[in-house]
């Protein structure tokens, strides 16, 4: 009975070192970003008397998967119904995660530690009520097609129909 106790023991230890050694990076990844959460739907209206209102509240979450930093320069969100442009040059450091804004701002490292990066755009671009296709937001390898294929592909995220100003795990 020892004897069966102790290789049980041994056999749990043997698979605890061989997870410790395993790399971090998360199975639904298959580059060095991961897609981890979603707000496509900012708080609030999106527009009012022909304005666009809360750009900023409309993100996503970024996180470098990797022991390195990692420049996301030239990385592509496909998103569904848009064409747009590539990530900025912003260096994310090793495991550090990022808010991915649709609007203007100045990329930056807040006080709590969280970094927030911005994509520019004068208008919302992630869908709000999306039931027609799968995913709905693709993170390719720089220089991908931006033309809603799976093509460089390293994650994806799909939300369906986004409540007002709520985040969704990916």
């Amino acid at each position: 009975m020892s004897r069966t106790v102790s290789t049980t023991a041994l056999a749990s230890a043997a698979l605890a070192l061989v997870a410790l050694a395993a790399p971090s990076q998360a199975a639904s990844t298959t580059g060095v970003l991961m897609l981890t959460h979603v707000r496509p739907n900012a708080a609030g209206a999106d527009t009012r008397d022909g304005t666009q209102l809360n750009v900023n509240g409309e993100y996503f979450v970024i996180k470098n998967v990797t022991t390195r930093t990692v420049n996301t320069g030239g990385y592509v969100p496909d998103i569904t119904t848009t064409y747009g442009r590539a990530l900025p040059s912003y260096n994310l450091p090793a495991g550090a995660r990022a808010y991915v804004h649709t609007g203007s701002g100045r990329h930056y490292r807040d006080s709590s530690g969280a970094h927030h990066i911005y994509r520019g755009y004068a208008r919302h671009v992630l869908l709000n009520t999306s039931t027609v296709k799968n995913p709905d937001l693709r993170l390719k390898k720089p220089g991908s097609p931006d033309d809603n294929t799976a093509t460089g592909s390293i994650t994806a995220c799909n939300w369906n129909t986004a409540a007002d100003g709520t985040s969704y795990a990916c």
